[in-house]
């Protein structure tokens, strides 16, 4: 499936390739026509790298559109990874482990008392 926000961002570094003529147009319209791709809509997409905008597919000819829903931002991705992260860092690891340990000292004599 088509990760809309890494296409734009591919197609932006495609595009800067081609202004430092480390790249030809030839390869960057290859590059662009292996983005294209089904989505989740049951569509597939392609970004314009002229107009900045997106095309679907309607089985006979490419209209513009815009994904809607199905695109997220890759600042928006980064942000909750952020996020997570900070959560994770901001766990109390002591205390997990020293809960870990009590559980199983418990369950020990638990298991130990029933037989």
């Amino acid at each position: 499936m088509i990760n809309f926000a890494e296409v734009e961002k591919s197609v932006g570094e495609l595009k800067k390739q081609l202004a430092r003529n480390e790249i030809d147009e030839e390869t960057l319209e290859k590059h662009l026509v292996e983005m294209i791709d089904l989505a989740e809509d049951g569509y597939y997409w392609m970004f314009g790298h002229e107009s900045g905008r997106w095309y679907r597919h309607d089985g006979k000819q490419w209209v513009p559109d815009h994904p809607g829903e199905m695109f997220v931002p890759l600042t928006e991705i980064d942000e909750a990874e952020e996020k997570l992260d900070a959560k994770w860092q901001s766990v109390n690891w002591r205390w997990f482990v020293f809960s870990l340990a009590v559980i199983g000292v418990i369950g020990i004599i638990v298991y130990f008392s029933a037989l």
